[in-house]
């Protein structure tokens, strides 16, 4: 399948939304708190619109799910799979991990995935079979093969506080280095170019990991369910590494 033209399409729309998000960053603007309690800020919105005035452009049949407006089920074969504004909180607190991420889905499979990070000046871009790229270089996951002195991740937003805590006393008397940059897409991006080697998700939606997973998977990574199944991206719960600790730390997780 030739995706040239749906990667331009999708990498002009999400450089257009980060110029979206580089307009409000740093200035006062109106925000409210959504029923999970996360924030929506003005900037997801407008840079919402713009992905979304892009993509109907060149495909107006096309199926879109989008993090601020849900699902326009158009009955397609494709399905664009948008997050304007990936770390919301960081963007609004001016702390630079915060980026945008469109992913393509062919008959439910994720084709191509773009992220970028506006004030980062950095974009992920992943075709299915050809690699994974970060400022056009080709990237790969880390080759730490053991649990001891790696980098790991775990998403920690508001829901499902409990569970993450019970997972972070398992590593106690691990060495390991834990972080929460507050950001999925640059977490798995983390992931991807091999400066983190494993991320726990205890809490998501397909529109914060499509495009990354694919990513990860391009640049060498594996991406499961907590059990260790094939992952899909009505889960909401994924064990995401290099590959080669997957096993290592999914024992922790189960």
């Amino acid at each position: 399948m030739n995706l040239s033209h749906q990667k331009r399409v999708a990498l002009l729309a999400a450089r257009q939304a980060g110029k979206v998000l580089l307009k409000y960053y740093g200035k006062k603007e109106f925000v409210r708190q959504k029923s999970n309690k996360s924030l929506v800020a003005t900037a997801d919105l407008e840079a919402n619109k713009v992905i979304i005035k892009i993509i109907k452009k060149h495909y107006p049949n096309h199926s879109i799910l989008s993090e601020e407006t849900g699902f326009e089920n158009n009955k397609s074969d494709y399905k664009w799979v948008i997050d304007p504004l990936d770390g919301t909180h960081n963007f609004l607190h001016q702390i630079p991990f915060f980026g945008t991420s469109i992913a393509l889905e062919h008959k439910n499979e994720i084709m191509l995935g773009v992220i970028i990070f506006p004030v980062l000046d950095i974009t992920a871009i992943a075709e299915k079979g050809k690699g994974a790229f970060l400022n056009e270089k080709r990237i790969k996951v880390s080759s730490k093969k053991y649990l001891d002195h790696s980098f790991i991740m775990i998403e920690f937003s508001y829901s499902k506080r409990k569970e993450k805590i019970d997972f972070l006393e398992k590593l106690v008397h691990k060495t390991i280095d834990v972080r929460n940059f507050g950001c999925a897409i640059y977490g798995l991006l983390l992931i991807a170019c091999g400066r983190c080697d494993g991320f726990v998700i205890l809490t998501t939606n397909e529109w914060d990991i499509a495009a990354g997973f694919l990513i990860v998977e391009e640049a060498g990574g594996r991406v499961t369910g907590l059990d260790g199944t094939k992952w899909n991206p009505k889960q909401k719960q994924y064990l995401v590494t290099n590959g080669k600790i997957h096993n290592q730390l999914l024992k922790y997780v189960k």
